[in-house]
């Protein structure tokens, strides 16, 4: 089984690393609020005081942050991610963020001396998808490091998808929330409630 860092133990986040030790994995988490560890801990992982704490042994580094600027916050720096990893760990970011803000971070990560890899993989579930661990993955960044990475996403989802290069994922994550909004307000619409008394 993986050693996995997990940065973010959130709504999101704190079932997702629940469910990874639930499948055998190694893992460590840090949270800005320590306290939201404690579920972590109680399911048998480990709580980090530091960012570099929780990634330096790790095969792979997850992040589920609210946005960008958080994204970057622990990314970058002389205490972020990309400071602290071994050579070759594998960055999967299930953060909701920018195309940009993702082909970004894989730059940055493949410019580093030993390559460090990055896969943007947003989800949509909601919180009762990430505790059921039933949660779909949209994933951009390399066709070989989403093999890699899939035993691991397997842990939290039941669905996952390659969409191409790094920021694929988060384009579909947009173009998804997109139809999702306009199916709801075609529902809610005039026209729509006509139909539905026409119907009956």
């Amino acid at each position: 089984m993986a050693k996995i860092g997990f940065i973010g133990l959130g709504i999101m986040g704190s079932p997702m690393a629940v469910n990874l030790v639930r499948a055998g994995h190694q893992v460590t988490g840090w949270n800005r609020t320590p306290e939201k560890t404690a579920p972590l801990v109680a399911a048998g992982g480990r709580a980090a005081d530091t960012i570099a704490e929780a990634v330096r042994d790790a095969e792979f580094v997850l992040t589920m942050l609210p946005a960008g600027p958080q994204v970057e916050a622990v990314a970058y720096g002389p205490d972020g991610i990309l400071s602290n990893v071994r050579p070759g760990t594998l960055l999967i970011d299930h953060s909701s963020i920018s195309p940009e803000t993702s082909r970004t971070l894989g730059a940055k990560a493949k410019a580093k001396e030993y390559g460090e890899r990055v896969l943007d993989a947003p989800l949509s579930g909601g919180e009762a998808g990430a505790v059921e661990a039933v949660l779909s993955l949209m994933v951009g960044g390399d066709v070989d490091d989403f093999l890699v990475a899939r035993p691991v996403l397997e842990a939290m989802g039941s669905t996952m998808v390659h969409c191409g290069p790094h920021g694929a994922g988060q384009t579909v994550k947009a173009a998804n929330q997109m139809i999702v909004a306009v199916n709801l307000q075609a529902c809610a619409s005039p026209a729509s409630t006509w139909l539905r008394h026409w119907r009956c």
